[in-house]
């Protein structure tokens, strides 16, 4: 069985062959991969340590098609669960640019060393996963908890990255059929428009985004205050998201609020330092939670119907599907966690890979059999 690299068609120096179909199967199934990980127990005080279950779809995607079209895909399927999943903007923001570091960095020098042999799938998979941890652990730091302390879990991160780099080169090598199969080129479906999405306005976006960089960059609480009242009242549901980012607070109080020097304000424990840089940071995080809740109300879709770019063009071909993606990707996901338990090695990704195939297959007729508008 040829590897994914191997597979007919591919074309990793630039990604120039990459075809919407091709980029929405794809999105679909790393999706899928990315919510049935969502289900399993996580680390308490690590909960950013995961397995990665979608970089099974992620990493080929680099070693056959390079580094652009691997990042345009891990992009994209984060765009998914923050649009619909409801993940904190912090999280988005964080994860894709510690994954533009990740698969930049390092994408072509893994390419190049599998592709000649110097390097094999568990290799690619741990160096990956490393980078990747890395990049995420330095960004959250400069981003949100702003400590040199923090870099205390570069040894757990390095050493968890050996566990999570070697489960994702298994199932890539357990799914080689289904992974070939997706790069061999096939007949094109029609692409169907997306449904259900309005224009959004799209200078409330960028708005939107305008704020971000102020509430980014200015540290004094009290323009961090005010921001949070409005977004609160903005927001619905969003004291959820707020509590969902547990641990980052946790961090905030523990390094800020009782390792910051200065005038001790409660015994010998809590400095009034420490609690003013609590404070200001523990805003920021609440308000780019609650800011990204509503940048994702205020998306503007009009400008990518008429792109030329497939992976936009594959996003859009992706999306009218997406009301199905929880139920399809808990069915797959269970089958799949099935066929581990029941020691059958190969075809752990057939279960998504079909379940996708077979729904595109059904939209694109619906979208040939759609009378023309007038």
């Amino acid at each position: 069985m040829p590897s994914p690299i191997e597979a007919p068609g591919g074309d990793p120096k630039g990604g120039s062959k990459v075809t919407p179909e091709t980029f929405a199967l794809a999105l679909l199934v790393a999706s899928s991969l990315h919510i049935i990980e969502n289900l399993l127990p996580r680390i308490p005080i690590f909960p950013w340590m995961r397995i990665g279950l979608s970089y099974a779809v992620i990493l080929p995607f680099l070693l056959h098609f390079g580094p652009k079209a691997a990042f345009a895909l891990f992009l994209a399927r984060n765009g998914i669960a923050f649009l619909y999943g409801g993940q904190p903007l912090t999280t988005f923001l964080i994860g894709s640019a510690s994954g533009f570091l990740a698969l930049f960095g390092l994408g072509h020098p893994v390419a190049w060393a599998y592709r000649r042999g110097w390097l094999g799938l568990l290799g690619a998979g741990i160096l990956l996963a490393a980078g990747f941890n890395l990049a995420q652990l330095v960004l959250v730091n400069m981003a949100l908890i702003r400590h040199s302390g923090f870099y205390f879990q570069t040894g757990p991160i390095l050493a968890w990255s050996l566990l999570s780099g070697t489960a994702v080169a298994l199932l890539i090598r357990f799914s080689q059929a289904e992974l070939a199969a997706l790069f061999t080129p096939g007949a094109e479906r029609a692409e169907q428009e997306s449904a259900g999405r309005e224009k959004a306005d799209v200078r409330k976006f960028l708005a939107g985004c305008a704020l971000l960089a102020v509430l980014f960059t200015v540290d004094a609480f009290a323009v961090q205050l005010p921001v949070l009242a409005a977004l609160g009242i903005l927001t619905r549901g969003g004291a959820r998201m707020v509590f969902l980012a547990w641990p980052f607070f946790f961090y905030l109080a523990w390094l800020h609020l009782f390792r910051t020097p200065g005038q001790f304000l409660i015994g010998e424990w809590i400095t009034r330092e420490g609690v003013v840089q609590f404070s200001v940071h523990a805003a920021r995080l609440a308000n780019f939670i609650l800011l990204g809740r509503w940048l994702a109300g205020h998306f503007p879709w009009q400008w990518a119907g008429n792109s030329r770019c497939p992976y936009l063009r594959g996003f859009l071909l992706s999306l009218p599907l997406l009301p199905a993606l929880v139920e399809s990707s808990l069915k797959s996901g269970k089958e799949m966690f099935r066929r581990i338990r029941a020691g059958r090695r190969q075809g752990l990704l057939a279960p998504a890979f079909e379940t996708w195939r077979k729904r595109m297959d059904e939209a694109s007729a619906e979208a040939r059999d759609k009378p023309p508008e007038r």
